[in-house]
């Protein structure tokens, strides 16, 4: 039988700020290689018989993956009920795909999707890593990463002049980056807006300046699929660095983007209609 469910090791930290670009990647070693799908080792049907639960919960499952849509309220699955051996066999079948997400606070949450794009495994911990509770939800990303980004909620204003003189580029950034974050908080309809600083003449006194002025939110997620991706919000509300590292972990793209949340982070609806699919082939084998 699988091990239980772990506690994700995930710790998040993000982005060039006053250490050098070295000591910046060097906390955080990304996957190698390109992660491609593949099904889990499905657990023996002796194993299934003996935790009749989990399969009342994998039909919950596939209930909420087949109502679920992006845009929809989030379906959660509380799992502290659920013993030991069921949620030991859970994890056997739905493992850990490619997304994994913290959320900072006095009781982090830890995020991992599973290998079904848009079905995720959350744990919320205490200030010690101890488990407090762990549900599965289904969403296109969890509904706390959204909640829970931005501590802050009013856009800061910029004084120029209170800029350090030696900077190329990160005040005019910096307006223009704060003046959209103001516009899309008064507009219900967000279309992002990026900015490409790896096509910006850029000094580390500019990005010391960057990261002391957009600071760092609460939320941290890492992405492995075609390519390794670090998406981390800013303490800026609305703003979130988004940056794309090779297979020997250098970076590639950095970009600063204004939006609810970057879509590189959610899973699209033709992806949890492939997990709806897949649920549905996976438990037809466990019956």
């Amino acid at each position: 039988m699988s091990k239980e469910i772990p506690l994700f090791d995930l710790t998040p930290a993000i982005g060039p700020g006053s250490k050098s670009e070295e000591e910046a990647l060097s906390y955080m070693p990304m996957p190698k290689e390109m992660y491609t799908f593949e099904l889990p080792s499905l657990p023996e049907a002796e194993h299934v018989a003996e935790s009749p639960e989990t399969l009342l919960l994998l039909g919950r499952l596939q209930e909420a993956l087949d109502e679920y849509r992006p845009g929809m309220p989030t379906r959660r699955i509380p799992l502290d009920d659920l013993g030991e051996s069921g949620r030991a066999l859970l994890y056997q079948v739905l493992g850990e795909g490619e997304v994994a997400l913290q959320i900072m606070g006095e009781e982090p949450i830890r995020a991992q999707e599973t290998v079904l794009a848009g079905v995720w495994w959350l744990q919320r911990v205490d200030a010690a890593g101890v488990l407090l509770s762990q549900w599965l939800e289904v969403a296109d990303v969890p509904e706390l990463a959204r909640l829970k980004a931005f501590a802050a909620t009013e856009i800061p204003p910029l004084d120029s002049a209170s800029l350090p003189k030696d900077i190329l580029n990160a005040g005019p950034v910096l307006v223009e980056l704060l003046d959209v974050a103001r516009a899309h908080q008064q507009s219900s309809r967000q279309m992002p807006h990026v900015i490409n600083l790896s096509l910006l003449p850029f000094s580390p006194e500019d990005h010391d300046c960057l990261n002391a002025r957009l600071g760092q939110g609460e939320v941290v997620i890492l992405s492995r699929g075609y390519g390794n991706c670090r998406i981390g919000a800013c303490a800026v509300p609305g703003i979130w660095r988004v940056q794309y590292f090779n297979s020997t972990d250098q970076l590639i793209l950095d970009t600063l983007e204004v939006i609810e949340i970057p879509q590189v982070a959610c899973a699209a609806k033709e992806d949890l209609e492939d997990s709806a699919e897949r649920l549905k082939e996976m438990r037809e084998v466990l019956v």
